[in-house]
């Protein structure tokens, strides 16, 4: 079940330019900002000079129970941030949270946790039967290498799908466009 999670955030960190360590997890000991042991619900920690993303399993069923380990995996990473920024770099932090059950109570705490930008920036992911749903949220895993960006093809007058669109852009206002944008795409893969 976390194979699939890790396999495919794997994949999104290392295109962004993100590294793990040797174990996959986050370890440090002696630390003023996180005097106990590491976290036991870590799942994998990848990172790079500007952002930390941190993959917990969240194993409950009720909200409150979420809230409580979210918080102390937030304490957790943001421990790790502090010691890092100690060298002189601001670096992000990212909190993955891998729901193993998605009950309709936890479907607001998807909405009041990813709302939460307290030490770091949280997302939820969890799976059904069309697989590992909400990745493609996960901000810093969003980015891509210079070789997969698009080309600029250029305007073409003669292209009606072109001018449409740039008509419909000139018409909308930005509200307005996100709402059709909304509708028009699935957001998840």
């Amino acid at each position: 079940m976390l194979s699939e999670l890790i396999k495919l955030l794997d994949e999104r960190a290392i295109d962004a330019g993100f590294t793990s360590p040797e174990d996959d997890i986050l370890v440090f000991a002696d630390d003023p900002h996180w005097p106990g042991p590491p976290l036991t619900t870590q799942v994998k920690y990848w990172s790079t000079k500007f952002a930390s993303v941190l993959l917990i399993q969240i194993d409950c069923k009720t909200p409150e129970e979420a809230w409580i380990q979210t918080r102390h995996a937030e304490a957790f990473l943001d421990a790790a941030l502090l010691r890092l920024e100690r060298k002189g770099s601001v670096v992000d932090g990212y909190l993955v949270l891998a729901l193993t059950t998605l009950t309709d109570e936890l479907k607001q705490f998807i909405n009041d946790v990813e709302r939460d930008t307290r030490f770091v920036r949280k997302h939820v992911v969890f799976q059904n039967a069309n697989g590992w749903q909400r990745c493609q949220r996960i901000t810093p895993l969003g980015l891509v290498g210079p070789t997969e960006q698009a080309e600029y093809s250029g305007f073409v007058p003669e292209n009606k799908q072109m001018t449409d669109l740039l008509a419909s852009l000139a018409t909308s206002k930005g509200k307005e466009l996100a709402r059709h944008h909304g509708k028009k795409w699935d957001l998840n893969e």
